[in-house]
């Protein structure tokens, strides 16, 4: 194009309004380049807030949920945790009772050798000790239940046998006390007639028939006397040999029932998770044992020094 033909092209343009056109340039370039670049990335922009407010929804959502879920394990453990707590009270209760009745059925073994006891006195608090004893079957482990068992088993023999072994000691005693109601009654008649022996010489009271009637009831209640002394001499010998291997037989039976005690023991404590080693129980069990034991060997050996 030359010189001319431009000059010819700007004038005609310039008469066409130079302004409007390079205005309506300058648009068409803004709308071209910048408002499409400006569009898209306003729409990345939206995308973007859009995408974040649904993944913090997602998150707010995830949270709440799991922090629902870690408030029904939450409550959950804490109705297990008080189940649990409720459980071991309620096993505090019934092993304390339950050693208690043990201690008296431990006693009550002991005491058959009390032979002034009747046996309907000695076992009558069982029926009511078998019962705390038997609650342990409700609340307490296998391990806790078995050695119970066989404890109770254990002095439900023992009561029978030594109640068996008793009845011929107490069926002796009642003699001995019989032939003692019959010697103080004549001791008693001796004791009016000599009473009335010096009434008599008070009152100068000689007559033959008299004294004689009084001198022969004498000589009567001194036979009455003199033979139910001997039959007590004899029995007592007889029952107090036996009496002492009885008490010997109640005093082992005793020591044999409590041998079982401590698997039971051993067993609540598990249970109840108490702070002690079983090697250091049993250690504390078996010195008290034969402690107990040597004290009673001592005792028997003095009374029968005594007796012989």
């Amino acid at each position: 194009m030359t010189t001319s033909e431009i000059e010819a092209l700007l004038s005609h343009l310039g008469s066409a309004g130079i302004g409007v056109i390079v205005g309506g340039f300058i648009i068409y370039m803004i709308v071209k380049s910048f408002i499409p670049s400006y569009l898209s990335e306003k729409a990345k922009n939206l995308a973007t807030k859009e995408d974040i407010g649904k993944i913090t929804n997602e998150i707010e959502s995830v949270k709440a949920d799991y922090a629902e879920v870690l408030e029904g394990l939450r409550s959950e453990n804490q109705l297990k945790l008080a189940a649990i707590e409720r459980e071991k009270t309620i096993k505090k209760e019934v092993y304390m009772d339950a050693v208690e009745a043990i201690t008296r059925t431990q006693n009550m073994v002991v005491s058959f050798a009390n032979l002034t006891l009747d046996d309907q006195s000695i076992t009558s608090p069982l029926a009511n000790d078998a019962g705390k004893i038997a609650k342990v079957q409700v609340v307490g482990s296998k391990d806790t239940v078995k050695a119970v068992t066989r404890f109770m088993a254990a002095v439900g023999t023992a009561t029978l046998n030594l109640m068996l072994d008793r009845s011929e000691l107490m069926q002796r005693k009642n003699s001995i006390e019989i032939s003692e109601r019959f010697r103080d009654k004549a001791s008693q008649e001796l004791d009016r007639y000599i009473e009335l022996m010096k009434n008599l010489n008070l009152a100068g009271n000689h007559d033959s028939d008299v004294w004689n009637t009084i001198k022969q009831n004498i000589k009567f209640e001194e036979e009455v006397r003199d033979r139910n002394q001997s039959e007590i001499d004899d029995l007592y010998e007889k029952q107090n040999a036996e009496h002492l291997a009885f008490v010997r037989k109640c005093i082992d039976s005793s020591f044999e029932i409590s041998e079982l005690l401590p698997d039971a023991v051993l067993s609540v404590r598990d249970e109840l998770e108490l702070d002690i080693s079983n090697e250091e129980y049993l250690d504390i069990f078996n010195s008290n044992m034969a402690v107990g034991k040597e004290a009673f060997a001592d005792f028997l050996e003095r009374v029968e020094n005594k007796m012989a």
